[in-house]
């Protein structure tokens, strides 16, 4: 529909030229490394402090939320 009726504010730009945005792949990757440890905390009777496991997934998500907003900031200027 957007290729029939382009946006006032940018008429050339397409949905193929949109990228996907930092916070998206972050969150991603924090799903994917929470399974990880799960998956490997059953088959190896791995055990880990969830609490400590939290707060260093925390601190590492927001570290990178807050660069991937930094780097997009400056690209688009």
């Amino acid at each position: 529909m957007s290729t029939l009726y382009p946006s006032k504010q940018n008429p050339n730009k397409h949905d193929d030229d949109a990228r996907p945005r930092a916070g998206t792949i972050i969150w991603g990757v924090l799903a994917i490394v929470i399974g990880i440890l799960v998956l490997a905390g059953e088959l190896t009777g791995l055990v880990l402090d969830p609490v400590l496991v939290a707060m260093v997934l925390l601190v590492a998500t927001g570290v990178a939320l807050i660069i991937g907003g930094i780097l997009s900031m400056n690209r688009r200027n």
